[in-house]
């Protein structure tokens, strides 16, 4: 049997189990909320860099919104990580019940050879 790639990585994962499925989940919600914390972040900073050049404001101070965003970001991120487990499982288990059904009945051809 040859398997696509994206069909070996689902078997894969299913073959993991769920609790290392939503690992990864949650590993990817975190990264993208940090992402839009660093986004979220540097636009007001850059704008209180571009305005130091004109008027008197302390550099350091212009960063403070990046750290902001974050510090926001990671904790959004890590807070909300679990918010749609539910969602995850059953995805999850849908894909991983079809490969299960295709295991079984390859199981049953090849026993009604013997």
């Amino acid at each position: 049997m040859v398997l696509t790639k994206t069909e070996a990585e689902a078997r894969r994962t299913c073959d993991q189990g769920v609790g290392t499925y939503l690992t990864d989940r949650h590993q990817v919600h975190i990264q993208r909320s940090l992402a839009y914390g660093v986004i979220g972040g540097i636009i007001p900073t850059s704008a209180l860099l571009i305005i130091s050049g004109f008027y008197s404001l302390n550099r350091i101070t212009a960063l403070i919104p990046l750290a902001v965003g974050i510090f926001s970001g990671i904790g959004y991120g890590v807070y909300t990580a679990d918010a749609s487990d539910a969602q995850h499982e059953e995805d999850f288990d849908t894909v991983c019940s079809k490969f299960e059904e295709e295991e079984e009945e390859e199981e049953d051809e090849s026993g009604d050879g013997e």
